[in-house]
């Protein structure tokens, strides 16, 4: 039997975002579907992880270029109510890891557990599995929270109404017999290039001779790399290590998982004192790469923001390298489309340079900017950055921009156009590797950001952490280079105050 380690992504309602997952599942044809369409679905239910893509068929059981409906499938496919369908989402989380799951529930049932607790036991000697992320963790809680195992009891967990359900197998499961017997389970065929729109059905069933490598794999087509295209760049000349310059800052000093504000600035000290070896950090993309200056905002600056808008969405969203940005973009622009699209009109011609996605992320920029037409004297007009972030988010941050609204507001003040003494506060990117970086080293109390406030929270930890600018670069350069991570193998040697030093 498996130990499978990683779960459904939940970063809204927990319960909610089980019952999607089912309901997507459900939607597998009897006959198979191409692997494209059960992963547009995985998208549109915002559940699928391009960074860990073999987790979500991991879960469902299915692999291979045509997605054929597996026995779990089966089971959601007769379910008759949504109660029925997280039921069978736990059965399949008990199916999937039972030695966790049975580790879990004994814990909760013998007394009320904090979760920094279960995961203190789940890393030691007496538990004699392999132990998840602590990210990984958290999603595993929220699951078992939202089918009824488990129940929120202060800060602490306890057996929930739909425990029971279980009683009969967690007691029958014997460890010794299970880890006898535990092999990993085979990894899903994860399809390249053309494979889903021609693999004949029979590819479902078929062993892959090599196997999609880990997420902190490097580039390649079949390896899924640990950045966003807007970092990947920093992958190809890691700096020297951080670690191991000053003495290790005693564990007793963060033992009980919170990280006081001397042991946070003591970590920004270490960090701006490696950064400082950098040189001067620039960020990737500049003003002058989009034609953007001061004289364009005087001139119109609503267009200008809604042309910043529109170059902030094909950064993050068009999955493109700096040059295919900007040829992306350039290609808007000197077709005029661009322009039309600001003044609501039809483009008489759409040139065959023009991207489609490209094109598509500008027509939704174009609209969402329209609904804000005041946008642009509204932003001058405030006092803050925190405020002029405000008045962006309540305008914009709805759908398609979210990480974008900070790289909008650093590019306003790259142009010269705003000038507030708290820029900095709200215009570090925080992509997940710095969330991830921030959240293991004390900063953050989780590395999801379920909305957009919680991702201004996490980039103002950024700033206070980095110490300088950019910081979104200088926590990615520091991770890479330090070997972050979690189940962090340098958790014994490092001299950094940590959560994986805890473990």
């Amino acid at each position: 039997m498996p130990q499978v380690l990683e779960f459904i992504p939940i970063a809204g309602e927990p319960r909610a975002t089980l019952v999607s997952f089912a309901r997507v599942a459900r939607d597998i044809p009897a006959g198979g579907e191409p692997f494209r369409e059960l992963r547009s679905r995985l998208r549109g239910a915002k559940l699928w992880d391009k960074e860990r893509p073999a987790r979500m068929l991991r879960l469902l059981g299915v692999s291979g270029a045509t997605i054929a409906p597996s026995p779990f499938v089966t089971k959601l496919k007769a379910a008759t109510s949504d109660d029925d369908l997280v039921d069978l989402v736990l059965d399949r989380y008990f199916e999937l890891n039972p030695l966790l799951f049975k580790a879990v529930y004994e814990l909760l049932g013998q007394r009320a557990h904090g979760k920094d607790e279960v995961s203190k036991y789940l890393g030691s000697f007496a538990y004699r599995g392999q132990p998840p992320s602590r990210p990984d963790l958290e999603e595993y809680f929220a699951a078992l929270v939202a089918g009824g195992v488990a129940r929120v009891l202060g800060i602490a967990l306890v057996l929930g109404p739909r425990a029971d359900r279980f009683a009969a197998a967690v007691a029958d499961l014997d460890v010794d017999e299970f880890l006898a017997e535990d092999k990993p389970a085979a990894e899903p065929v994860i399809p390249t290039g053309t494979e889903d729109e021609s693999a004949p059905a029979a590819e479902a069933a078929a062993p892959d001779p090599s196997p999609t490598a880990p997420p902190s794999a490097p580039g390649g087509a079949r390896e899924a790399s640990p950045l966003p295209p807007y970092l990947r760049h920093l992958a190809t000349s890691p700096p020297t290590s951080p670690r191991g310059r000053d003495r290790a800052v005693p564990v007793s000093r963060f033992a009980s998982g919170s990280f006081a504000p001397d042991v946070l600035d003591e970590t920004t000290r270490r960090i701006g004192a490696w950064a400082a070896e950098l040189g001067d950090l620039a960020a990737p993309y500049q003003p002058s790469d989009f034609g953007f200056d001061p004289e364009a905002w005087v001139e119109g600056a609503d267009e200008l923001l809604y042309r910043i808008a529109v170059a902030a969405a094909l950064v993050f969203r068009l999955d493109a390298d700096r040059d295919g940005v900007l040829r992306a973009y350039r290609a808007l622009e000197q077709a005029a489309i661009l322009g039309d699209l600001y003044h609501g009109t039809v483009p008489d011609v759409m040139p065959a340079a023009v991207d489609a996605r490209a094109l598509m992320l500008a027509s939704l920029a174009a609209r969402r900017c329209a609904e804000a037409p005041e946008l642009a004297s509204n932003l001058e007009q405030q006092r803050t950055a925190a405020e002029a972030w405000t008045t962006l988010e309540a305008a914009l941050g709805r759908g398609l921009f979210r990480i974008e609204l900070f790289w909008i507001l650093r590019m306003l003040g790259q142009v010269g156009v705003l000038r507030f003494d708290d820029l900095g506060e709200v215009t570090a990117l925080p992509h997940r590797i710095v969330r991830d970086t921030l959240f293991r080293l004390g900063y953050l109390e989780s590395p999801y950001a379920a909305d957009n406030p919680a991702l201004l929270a996490a980039a103002r930890a950024a700033r206070r952490a980095a110490g300088g600018e950019p910081a979104d670069e200088i926590l990615a350069r520091f991770a890479l280079a330090a070997g972050c991570a979690y189940d962090c193998p340098h958790r014994r040697t490092c001299d950094f105050p940590c959560r994986e030093r805890l473990e």
